[in-house]
C-alpha cells in the first residue's frame, strides 16, 4: 500500500489503537484484519512492508500502534536480513510483533535485542493472538519466562558494560549505529562488525548505508574521521 493510501486509510481519533499487519499474504492478513477489529478495540490495516510505514510515522497515526510482521514461510536470516535490519527505523513507541513464526527458526534471542516484543506460532490460536496483542498494548511483552531468563542471562553483562547510553546521539543516530561507527574507526571490516554484534554481514551494510546518509559522508575513511573528531572526542551522552 502507498503511503499516501496509508494516509487515507482510517480517520484517527487520539485514542484509537491501530495495528498494522505486514506481509505478502494480503488475502489471509487482510481476514486477520478483520478479526481484529472484531474481536478488541483495535483498529487495523495491512501493507505489504515495513517501509511505508516509517515514511509516514508520526504524520498522522496514533501513539498506541503495533507492527505486527507474518513471518509464514521465512526462515531466520530473511527474518533478521529483512525485518530486524529496518525494526529500528519504527518509532519506539510502536511495538514489533512476529506472528506465523516456525518454532525452529531460532530468532527470539536477537529479535528480542532488536525490541520486538513478542511472537506468535503457528499453531497458536487465534485467542492466543489477540490475547497476546491486549498484553503488548498495555506494554507487557509477549514471550516465555524460559526464553526471556535465556536471554536476560546470555546478555546481562554484555549490555551492562555496553559504552552508548540512553541519551540521544547526534545526526539522529540510533545506538546500534554508533556501536557500529565505533567498530569502524578502529578498523574493523563489516564480517567483524557483523560477529561483534551478532548481526550479519548484509545488515551492517545496510547500517552503514544510513549512517553515510546521516552523516553525510561517502566512505569508511570519512565516516570514521568524523565519528572521532564529532562523537567519540566528546562521548554520546
Amino acid at each position: 500500500m502507498p503511503p499516501d493510501d496509508l494516509d487515507k486509510t482510517f480517520a484517527y481519533a487520539p485514542d484509537d489503537c491501530l495495528a498494522f499487519i505486514v506481509g505478502g499474504n494480503h488475502f489471509q492478513n487482510t481476514l486477520c484484519a478483520a478479526y481484529i477489529e472484531a474481536h478488541s478495540p483495535w483498529k487495523s490495516t495491512v501493507v505489504d512492508s515495513i517501509a511505508p510505514l516509517v515514511l509516514t510515522a508520526g504524520k498522522m497515526f496514533p501513539r498506541r500502534a503495533a507492527v505486527l510482521y507474518d513471518c509464514f514461510g521465512l526462515n531466520g536470516r530473511v527474518l533478521e536480513d529483512s525485518v530486524l535490519s529496518g525494526a529500528e527505523q519504527l518509532p519506539p513507541e510502536w511495538p514489533l510483533v512476529l506472528f506465523n513464526l516456525d518454532r525452529h527458526t531460532g530468532i527470539e534471542k536477537k529479535a528480542l535485542e532488536y525490541g520486538v516484543h513478542g511472537f506468535f506460532y503457528l499453531n497458536d490460536s487465534v485467542e492466543t493472538f489477540i490475547n497476546g496483542l491486549t498484553a503488548i498494548s498495555g506494554g507487557e511483552f509477549w514471550v516465555s519466562r524460559r526464553m526471556m531468563a535465556d536471554v536476560i542471562h546470555d546478555n546481562g553483562f554484555r549490555l551492562r558494560h555496553k559504552r552508548i547510553t540512553n541519551h540521544v546521539c547526534p545526526n539522529g543516530l540510533t545506538r546500534r549505529e554508533v556501536e557500529i561507527l565505533g567498530l569502524l574507526a578502529r578498523g574493523s571490516s563489516n564480517k567483524v562488525i557483523a560477529q561483534k554484534l551478532f548481526i550479519s554481514p548484509h545488515t551492517v551494510r545496510t547500517h552503514l548505508t544510513h549512517i553515510f546518509r546521516k552523516i553525510s559522508v561517502a566512505s569508511r575513511l570519512e565516516a570514521s574521521v568524523w565519528a572521532a573528531e564529532a562523537l567519540f572526542a566528546h562521548k554520546c551522552d
